[in-house]
């Protein structure tokens, strides 16, 4: 995208995958997975979207390097909310009582087709 991030570009996406999925994939792949590349991103908007479940993800991409000190106060930054998210997400999983779902059941010997 060459423009900010928004909502309406999962529902693009989410299409696309879908489509990917139902036409395209061969037997023995993985679901596909889909990145959204563009200039700019709220990243607490990108959290709130929960879009990891389905295999999409939001990065940011500049065009051109910032100053240098622009550019290392950027990379804090991005650290600073890294470390954030990772510490939300353990305290959301102690907490929710969330279960894993496994999605891919592995055939035993036994079974037959």
């Amino acid at each position: 995208k060459t423009g900010a991030f928004k909502p309406a570009h999962i529902g693009q996406l989410r299409l696309y995958l879908k489509w990917l999925n139902q036409f395209e994939r061969k037997d023995g792949e993985e679901e596909p997975i889909g990145i959204i590349l563009c200039p700019e991103a709220n990243r607490h908007t990108i959290e709130l979207m929960d879009m990891e479940k389905e295999g999409i993800a939001v990065a940011e991409y500049w065009t051109k390097l910032p100053p240098k000190e622009q550019f290392e106060h950027k990379i804090q930054e991005i650290m600073e909310e890294a470390r954030e998210r990772l510490e939300r997400r353990k305290v959301m999983g102690k907490s929710t009582g969330q279960k894993q779902i496994q999605y891919f059941i592995e055939p035993n010997d036994d079974d037959e087709d």
